[in-house]
Parts: C-alpha cells; sequence; structure tokens
C-alpha cells in the first residue's frame, strides 16, 4: 500500500510539472500575441494619421493657384 501511495505522489509530481510547464509556455507565447496585436494597432493609427496628412497636403497644394 505503501508503494502505490508513493508512486501516484510521484506521478502527480510529474504530471503537475510538466502541467506548470505547458501553462508557462502557453502564457508566454500569449503575451507575443498580445504585443503583435498592440504593434499592429499602432501601426494602424500611424497609417491612418499619415493618410490625414496627406489629404491636408493634398487640399493645400489644390488650393495654390499659380
Amino acid at each position: 500500500m505503501t508503494s502505490s501511495v508513493a508512486r501516484f505522489t510521484t506521478w502527480l509530481t510529474g504530471f503537475l510539472a510538466a502541467a506548470r510547464a505547458r501553462a508557462s509556455e502557453e502564457a508566454d507565447h500569449g503575451e507575443v500575441v498580445e504585443k503583435v496585436i498592440i504593434v499592429a494597432a499602432a501601426a494602424a493609427i500611424a497609417i491612418g494619421a499619415m493618410a490625414a496628412i496627406a489629404l491636408a497636403v493634398d487640399v493645400k497644394v489644390g488650393s495654390i493657384q499659380l
């Protein structure tokens, strides 16, 4: 009986260690995905700002009479 409890305890310890390792790897992966989404949003905002500036410049240039 004692040896089966010891084997179960050893198995459970190993199982929990593997689960912790997988959770840690997935948490790191989640941070990468989050950073990619944030960078993509910042890039979209920058592209929108550049388009607005280009439109404003086009309007100014169009209103100049030579």
